[in-house]
Order: C-alpha cells, then sequence, then structure tokens
C-alpha cells in the first residue's frame, strides 16, 4: 500500500513581487503579485501537499498581497479560513472569505485575489477533471457545461460545519507526525467525499439536475426510441430514423425527449457513446485502443471525438485511460509542487 508523501512542498519568506509572480506563473497560472502597502517585500510561510488531481495546503501571508490572474486554471478551490480576510473578484462580483466563512469557486472565473496581512486558512484544491467526473457519476450523465460554482457558507452552519470539519481531518492526514502516515487510497477517498458534499449542498448550475424528483414513467414511444439506440449504438443514426423505430414523429420524440430526459434525442445518444467509452477505457479487460473502443462506440471522427471526451470528462481520452491504469496496479499519483492560492 502507497501512502501520501509528508513533507512541505512550498516556502517563501520575503520574495520580491516579481519572483511571487514567477512563482505563480510556473505552478498555478500566469498571475500578477503586487505587494499590499508600501513594501517590496512578501512575506508567505506554507505547508503544501499534492497528491494527484487534489492537494490541500495551509499557511500564512504576513504582509498581504495582490493576485491577479491573466489566464484562467483548470480547478475549483475550497478555501477554510482561521485568520484575516481574502477578497476574491469574480467578474463584477467580490467575495469575502473570513473566519467563520467557508468559500467554494470555480478558480476559472477568478479575475484576483486580494490577501489582507496575517491572512491564514487551509485551502483544498481539486482539478476540473476529478470535479467533473464526481459530477458526471452523481448525474449519470456526462458534463458538457461549465460548472458555475461560487459560493459562500457559514462554518458554524450544518453544511459549514461538516465541510470544516472534513477540511480539518484531511488535513490531519498529510501533517501529522511522521508516523502516522494515511494510505493514499483514505486520502482521495475522502477528497471525493468533500467534492460529493459540495456539489450536493451547496447551490451551482446542475444543482436543479441533481435533485430533480424522479419522473413519472417514461411514454412507451421513448422507451422505444432508447432501446433503438441502445440496440445500434454504433451505427449513424438520425433523428428521423429514430422517431420511424419508435413509432412516432420527429416533434413528438423531441418532446418526449426534453420532457423525460431534459435534452435532445441526439445529445441523449452522444451522452450514451461517451459513456459507454468512458466505461470501457476503465475496463481492466479492454485490450482495444481508444480509436477502437470510440469506432465501437459510433464515433468516427477522432479529432472532433476527443474535443467532445474532454468537454463532458474534464479530460482527454488517453489520460482517462493513464489514470485508470496507475489505480488499477495500485501506483499513488506523483506529488509535484504547487504554490500558495
Amino acid at each position: 500500500m502507497r501512502y501520501v508523501p509528508h513533507h512541505p512542498v512550498f516556502r517563501i519568506l520575503k520574495a520580491d513581487a516579481d519572483e511571487m509572480s514567477e512563482h505563480y506563473a510556473r505552478t498555478l497560472s500566469p498571475a500578477k503579485v503586487e505587494p499590499l502597502g508600501g513594501g517590496q517585500r512578501i512575506s508567505v510561510e506554507d505547508r503544501h501537499y499534492s497528491a494527484g488531481p487534489f492537494s490541500i495546503w495551509a499557511g500564512m501571508c504576513h504582509s498581504g498581497m495582490k493576485v491577479t490572474f491573466s489566464q484562467p486554471s483548470d480547478a475549483f478551490v475550497l478555501y477554510l479560513p482561521h485568520s484575516s480576510v481574502m477578497e476574491i473578484d469574480v467578474g463584477r462580483k467580490r467575495l469575502l472569505s473570513t473566519p467563520g466563512t467557508a468559500m467554494v469557486g470555480n478558480m476559472a472565473h477568478f479575475e484576483r485575489l486580494t490577501i489582507h496581512e496575517n491572512r491564514g486558512h487551509i485551502g483544498i484544491a481539486f482539478d476540473k477533471s476529478a470535479m467533473v467526473g464526481q459530477l458526471s457519476q452523481l448525474l449519470d450523465a456526462p458534463v458538457l457545461g461549465d460548472i458555475g460554482l461560487c459560493a459562500t457558507v457559514e462554518t458554524d452552519s450544518a453544511i459549514g460545519s461538516r465541510l470544516a470539519a472534513l477540511g480539518s481531518l484531511l488535513w490531519d492526514c498529510f501533517d501529522g507526525p511522521g508516523g502516522n502516515r494515511v494510505s493514499t487510497t483514505a486520502t482521495t477517498h475522502l477528497f471525493q467525499a468533500a467534492m460529493v458534499m459540495i456539489l450536493e449542498t451547496l447551490p451551482h448550475n446542475y444543482s436543479a439536475r441533481l435533485h430533480k424528483p424522479m419522473s413519472p414513467a417514461m411514454p412507451r414511444n421513448l422507451k422505444r426510441a432508447i432501446e433503438y439506440m441502445v440496440a445500434n449504438i454504433a451505427e449513424p443514426m438520425s433523428v428521423a430514423d429514430i422517431a420511424r423505430e419508435a413509432g412516432t414523429s420527429v416533434r413528438a420524440l423531441q418532446t418526449a425527449f426534453q420532457q423525460f430526459k431534459d435534452t435532445t434525442p441526439l445529445n441523449y445518444l452522444r451522452q450514451m457513446r461517451l459513456e459507454g467509452v468512458r466505461k470501457t477505457l476503465c475496463d481492466d479487460a479492454n485490450t482495444l485502443s481508444i480509436a477502437q473502443v470510440a469506432r465501437a462506440w459510433g464515433f468516427t471522427h477522432m479529432g472532433r471525438f476527443s474535443a467532445v471526451y474532454h468537454d463532458a470528462f474534464g479530460q482527454t481520452p488517453s489520460e482517462t485511460l493513464k489514470l485508470h491504469s496507475r489505480r488499477g496496479i495500485g501506483i499513488a499519483p506523483s506529488s509535484s509542487p504547487d504554490a500558495n492560492r
């Protein structure tokens, strides 16, 4: 069994703004860093651990600084502050992260962080691919759009207290005494539990679909349409073909899919094909190449297939195959340095 590394990977004391900007560009996302106040030096202390698509850190920004991102970061972040204030500019909104208030956000939407003097927090980051993959599992369907997640929650509330407790537990798993090591498998499950808790309890643009009540029984023509799609999943088909085999009109079929599946017939077909590819790539018994798997599920244009697969799951087909292979043989994800966020 592999264990998570137990050594900090980031510490900067009294760096200038250019050094901090270079550090962010190298480890997180291109950004311009400026000190707050009249000083030119920035003092940051941080202990930071990475485990595959997840990372966790805790530290203190003694002098304060402003971080303006020039490119989006493909990660979601949970901040659990214990001192001072951080302001997050998201479009026209400005969110405050203060002690007693947890904050979760899609960093792709962050424009600027203003970190005030003596700011301290635990931070947890989830790669976009991990969050998209977790949401697709909860929905039992590919996630084809951006996840609009940016919310605050009081840590004395039921939801906030659970998130804070889970964050503290994760931190203890990484930053405890050297003899009390915790396996990568255990910490991965804890990170996944945090993602599920965030997605199920905090508001975002997929919340309604997650909490949508069970639909009434599907009409017979819709069942026939889906059965035809499944039976001929690799064959080219149009909406007219599907409607004809289901014994209904194109308009009636489109209405049924919109009412009961919240999508169009062809989008539903594509979702089934994408899920089929992903499950096959994650199957230990699979011996086919990515192109062969894609063709077996009805994709004929490899470039277009790779693009829609990445949009659906936040990772390329080869990344899915690689990540599953590494997990399947029990190899822990490698660690990589990262910056205080």
